[in-house]
């Protein structure tokens, strides 16, 4: 069980802004439909479903199940600023490795955030007992690719030709990995 007692949680980033970071909530269906319709088609492209659609949006914020996944907003100001979700399967020979997503608007990026909702993730994924965290990332979005190592991700694999935008273009794949702490010592035999 995750416990979200340590929330909501302000953070100041490197230009001084102050951000709170707190779990999405039903309500937030809207805030998190705005930050979404303005970010650059190419994040939005690894959606199963339209984010430009206010209707599926607020759908997932009042179906949020936080067992299997824990989106964690960051606000400033009232404003969706992002997004790091914590993916989990409940049962299955998948359920102790969690899938990362991280979002964040673009006049906030390289400022911190998406480093510190990494370390969120990291948090939550360690009370969940995860034993792997991973993250897929469209190798254009480099800036994204190099937080996540500087965080203890390993880039394990790129797929050529993979994936595709919402224009149908083709993009590499890049998967990243992070063991948890101990998993490696209690696996390799």
């Amino acid at each position: 069980m995750i416990s979200l007692d340590r929330y909501p949680k302000e953070i100041t980033l490197r230009n001084g802004a102050r951000v709170v970071l707190r779990p999405l909530f039903p309500e937030d269906g809207g805030g998190l439909w705005n930050f979404l319709r303005d970010l650059p088609e190419i994040d939005k492209s690894h959606f199963h479903e339209d984010v430009d659609d206010l209707a599926v949006v607020e759908r997932w914020a009042k179906a949020v199940d936080y067992a299997t996944a824990l989106p964690i907003l960051a606000i400033r100001d009232d404003r969706v600023v992002g997004t790091a979700t914590l993916f989990r399967n409940r049962t299955g020979w998948k359920q102790r490795i969690g899938i990362v997503r991280i979002l964040i608007a673009q006049e906030f990026r390289h400022l911190g955030l998406g480093t510190a909702m990494i370390r969120e993730i990291r948090h939550l994924g360690e009370q969940a007992a995860l034993n792997y965290l991973v993250a897929e990332v469209i190798e254009e979005q480099q800036a994204a690719v190099r937080a996540l190592e500087r965080m203890g991700f390993e880039k394990t694999m790129v797929h050529r030709n993979f994936v595709n935008d919402r224009k149908g273009h083709l993009h590499n794949l890049v998967v990243l990995l992070h063991p948890m702490s101990g998993t490696e010592e209690d696996l390799f035999f």
